[in-house]
C-alpha cells in the first residue's frame, strides 16, 4: 500500500497529507508585506482586479503538488491534481494559498473553475471555494500558479479540506460499496423482478488494492452456473463467482482509469442508485433486460497516490487495451479478459481458463438448467412480459465491421439515404395525424409504442450489448460521448443513437459535443506519445466489432447549454418542467443525474422504456430520432460535396471570366 509522508509544519499552520488521494509535496511561507519580484505575469487582467486581490490577506503559503509518481523513476509532468488538509490555531484569519507548479490549466479557470473545500467538524460537505481565484503563468508556460483566499474558522480544532475538484478517493469507495453491501444483505429474493447483486475481487492492483467488479441484474433467465474462474484472476479465494444469464446481454460500464477525474466516480454512482432502486419501472425492466458489470475504480493505486493521470509506473492505463500486461497493467488486463469473456457469452479459450473454474457451480449434470425453485420465481419467469424480454435480448447488434465506401458509391448513399428519410418523414407525418401522443398499456404492462422489429439486423452475435467507460474533462464544457468512426452509415447512425438519447433524457447533456470522427479514433497524446486506439473505448470496438462503444466525458466546471427536457410518457404532455437558462456550476449531485439518465436512455434504444420522454418530444418515438439522425448524417456528407461543386463553379467562372 502507499506509504503516507508526515504533515507539514509552517508558519504556525499543519498542513495534512497522510490520507488517501492527497498528494502535497512541500509548503513555505511568504513573509507579509513583501512584494513578489518573480518573472511572471497575469494571463487575464481580470484576474489580478477582483474583489479577493483588493483583500490583504494575513498569511500567505506556496505550496508544490505532488507530480504523478512523484520522486520516482516514474515521474512525469501530470500536476493538475491537489488535495490537502491544514489547521491553524489562529481562527479568523485571512490566509492566501498559492499553489505554485500545477500544469497549465488556463481555459478552465478563466472559464469561472473554483476549488472546492470541506472543514471537519463544521461544514462537512463539499462545495466550491466562495472567493474567485486567480492564475498566473510563467514566462515559459510552464508552471502555471493557482491562488485563493481562505478563512480559518473559529475552532482552532477544525481541519479544513482543499482539492481541486471534488473527491471521491479509493477508501471513499470502499466504505461505498459496504454500505450497498448491507443494504443488498438485508433482502432475500422472492420474485424474478427482485435484484440480483453480487460483488467481487477480480484482481488486486500492483499495489495490492481491489479492483472490484460488480454484477446487477434481476432473476429472470438467471442459470444455476457461475462464471468461470479465468486465469490469473478472482484471487479470493472465498469470493464466489456471480451466476451466469442466458440469453441476457451484458451492458458493462468502468470509470477512473484516470485518477483525478473524478466526475466518473459520481456519474457511475448515479447510474448505481439508480440501477437498485427496487420501485422504479425503468429500473426493473433494466434488469429484466440486462446484465450489468460495473467497474467503478480502473486505477485505484492512482486514485490513492493522489494522481491525475498515470498508474505508478507512469503509464496511461487508457492506453493499453490492446494488449495490457498481467504483469504491468494488471487491472486493464482483468478488464479486458471480462470483455472478451463476456463478449463470447462466458466461453474463452482453455489458456485463458483457470483449472478453478468448478469452484462453487452448482450443477447438478452437464446440462445447465435455469433455476426452477419452489418461490413464485417460476411462475414469474414463465409470464408473458418474461417472454417479451426474452424477444428483445435475443436480437443481435449490428456491429459487424463493414466494407468502406467506395468513391462511386458515394453519391448513390446519399440519395438511398434522403429518399428513406423522406419515407420515415411522411410515415411519422401520417402517425402523428392519428395519434400524437403515444402511451402504454398499463392495464397488462405490455409496451406498445415502438414495435421490436425496429432493433437493427446482424450477424454478430456477440454477449455485450453497450460499453461505456466514464472520464471527466477539462478543456471542452458540458457532458458528451466519444464514438467510433464507421464508414457504413447505418453503424453511424446506431452508435449516435444513445447519445442523441441522452440529450432528451439530461438537461446537461452536449449531443453537439460528441465526436464520431475517425481522427479521434487514433491521434496521439501529445503527453505520452500513445495513440487512442489503445483506449477502451476503440479497443473494445477492434476486440469485439460492439459498435456501441463510448466514452462519457464530464467538464469538471459547466456547461455552454442547458436542454429542455420533454415531460415522461405518464406525465403527459402538460407537465410543466422548469427550464434552466444559464448552465449551472456542475456538482456530484449534476453528474449523479448523468449517469441515472443513461437508464432511460438505455431502454428507449429498444422501445423497451415503461415511461419515455420520447413521445412529448419533437421527434414522437424512436423512429422519429433515428430519421433525424439520418438526416443529420446525409447533410454532413452533402456539406463537402456541395463545397467542392461551389469550388469547381467558381473556377470555371474564374475561367470564362
Amino acid at each position: 500500500m502507499a506509504s503516507t509522508a508526515e504533515s507539514i509544519t509552517c508558519g504556525g499552520f499543519l498542513f495534512f497529507n497522510n490520507f488517501d488521494s492527497a498528494n502535497l509535496a512541500k509548503v513555505e511561507q511568504v513573509r507579509i508585506p513583501e512584494t513578489s519580484d518573480k518573472d511572471v505575469y497575469e494571463i487575464e487582467g481580470k484576474s489580478s482586479n477582483n474583489s479577493n486581490s483588493k483583500e490583504v490577506s494575513e498569511y500567505e503559503f506556496n505550496l508544490w503538488t505532488k507530480h504523478d509518481c512523484h520522486e520516482t523513476q516514474f515521474q512525469n509532468n501530470n500536476r493538475t491534481w491537489f488535495y490537502f488538509g491544514v489547521r491553524s490555531s489562529r481562527p479568523s484569519v485571512s490566509v492566501k494559498f498559492n499553489i505554485v507548479n500545477l500544469n497549465k490549466q488556463v481555459k478552465m479557470f478563466s472559464q469561472g473553475m473554483c476549488p472546492v473545500f470541506k472543514i471537519v467538524p463544521g461544514h462537512l460537505h463539499w462545495e466550491r471555494i466562495r472567493e474567485k481565484p486567480t492564475y498566473t503563468l510563467d514566462q515559459k508556460g510552464n508552471d502555471f500558479t493557482l491562488s485563493f483566499l481562505y478563512h480559518t474558522p473559529e475552532n482552532s480544532k477544525a481541519i479544513s479540506y482543499f482539492a481541486f475538484t471534488y473527491p471521491f478517493s479509493y477508501t471513499d469507495l470502499q466504505n461505498y460499496l459496504r454500505r450497498i453491501d448491507m443494504r443488498m444483505e438485508k433482502r432475500s429474493a422472492i420474485c424474478t423482478d427482485d435484484i440480483y447483486y453480487h460483488r467481487e475481487c477480480a484482481i488486486k492492483s500492483l499495489e495490492d488494492r481491489r479492483l472490484d467488479v460488480l454484477t446487477i441484474s434481476s432473476y429472470h433467465n438467471i442459470s444455476t452456473e457461475r462464471e468461470d474462474r479465468l486465469n490469473n484472476m478472482f484471487p479470493e479465494i472465498s469470493e464466489e463467482r456471480p451466476y451466469k444469464f442466458w440469453d441476457k446481454k451484458i451492458i458493462l460500464i468502468s470509470a477512473r482509469v484516470h485518477p483525478g477525474e473524478t466526475p466518473s466516480s459520481f456519474v457511475l454512482n448515479g447510474f448505481l442508485n439508480f440501477l437498485l432502486n427496487r420501485d422504479d419501472q425503468i429500473a426493473i425492466n433494466l434488469r429484466r433486460l440486462y446484465v450489468f458489470k460495473l467497474i467503478p475504480m480502473l486505477n485505484p493505486d492512482g486514485v490513492a497516490r493522489g494522481h491525475y493521470r498515470m498508474d505508478t509506473k507512469g503509464v496511461n492505463l487508457n492506453r493499453v487495451y490492446l494488449n495490457p500486461s498481467e504483469i504491468d497493467h494488471p487491472t486493464i488486463y482483468a478488464a479486458r479478459n471480462l470483455i472478451r469473456y463476456y463478449h463470447y457469452s462466458y466461453q474463452l479459450p482453455s489458456e485463458l481458463t483457470d483449472d478453478l473454474s468448478n469452484i462453487n457451480l452448482e450443477i447438478v449434470d452437464s446440462n445447465v438448467s435455469i433455476i426452477n425453485s419452489t418461490t413464485s420465481i417460476v411462475n414469474a419467469v414463465r409470464d408473458t412480459t418474461t417472454r417479451l424480454l426474452q424477444q428483445v435480448t435475443l436480437m443481435s447488434l449490428d456491429e459487424k465491421d463493414r466494407c468502406a465506401f467506395e468513391t462511386k458509391n458515394h453519391l448513390l448513399t446519399l440519395e438511398c439515404l434522403n429518399s428513406t428519410v423522406i419515407d420515415e418523414s411522411q410515415e411519422l407525418r401520417k402517425e402523428s395525424d392519428k395519434n400524437d401522443n403515444v402511451t402504454e398499456d398499463r392495464t397488462n404492462s405490455k409496451l406498445t409504442y415502438t414495435a421490436v422489429d425496429e432493433l437493427p439486423k446482424s450477424s454478430d452475435n456477440s454477449g455485450l450489448f453497450l460499453y461505456i467507460d466514464l472520464h471527466g474533462h477539462a478543456s471542452k464544457k458540458g457532458v458528451f460521448m466519444y464514438g467510433n468512426h464507421f464508414t457504413d452509415p447505418e453503424d453511424t447512425i446506431m452508435c449516435m443513437l444513445l447519445p442523441k438519447l441522452m440529450s432528451i433524457n439530461n438537461p446537461h447533456f452536449h449531443f453537439t459535443s460528441c465526436n464520431f470522427a475517425e481522427r479521434n479514433m487514433y491521434i496521439i497524446d501529445k503527453r505520452d506519445g500513445m495513440s487512442r486506439e489503445g483506449s477502451g473505448r476503440v479497443a473494445v470496438y477492434k476486440t469485439t466489432g460492439l459498435v456501441r462503444s463510448y466514452t462519457l466525458e464530464c467538464n469538471y466546471n459547466s456547461g455552454r447549454l442547458v436542454n429542455t427536457i420533454p415531460a415522461r410518457v405518464r406525465d403527459g404532455v402538460n407537465k410543466t418542467i422548469n427550464h434552466m437558462f444559464v448552465p449551472p456550476k456542475y456538482t456530484p449531485t449534476v453528474f449523479e443525474a448523468v449517469g441515472a439518465a443513461l437508464g432511460p436512455s438505455i431502454l428507449d434504444l429498444t422501445g423497451s422504456n415503461p415511461n419515455s420522454r420520447l413521445p412529448n418530444s419533437q421527434y414522437r418515438s424512436l423512429r422519429g430520432v433515428r430519421s433525424h439522425l439520418k438526416l443529420t448524417y446525409v447533410n454532413n456528407l452533402s456539406a463537402p460535396l456541395n463545397k467542392s461543386l461551389r469550388k469547381q463553379r467558381a473556377r470555371r467562372g474564374d475561367i470564362s471570366g
